[in-house]
């Protein structure tokens, strides 16, 4: 399969749904629903292709951007 012979690096960054900001527009036009079932599936397939998720945090950009940087020390 190719999802197996073409590998991700083995940590891969997550960004769970996030109601308080969630917004759609022109360039995100699925619901907040849709948003979250399409998180549950991308974690259960890089789950099942054995990936390391990194969760990010419900933080500024500038925190997350910091939390990325340490994490990949």
């Amino acid at each position: 399969m190719t999802a197996q012979r073409f590998r991700y690096h083995h940590r891969v960054f997550i960004a769970p749904p996030w109601p308080e900001i969630y917004e759609q527009d022109s360039e995100r036009r699925q619901s907040y629903q849709e948003a979250e079932r399409t998180y549950e599936s991308m974690v259960t397939t890089y789950t099942a292709y054995g990936y390391e998720l990194v969760h990010l945090p419900l933080t500024s950009v500038a925190k997350r951007a910091r939390f990325v940087t340490d994490s990949l020390r």
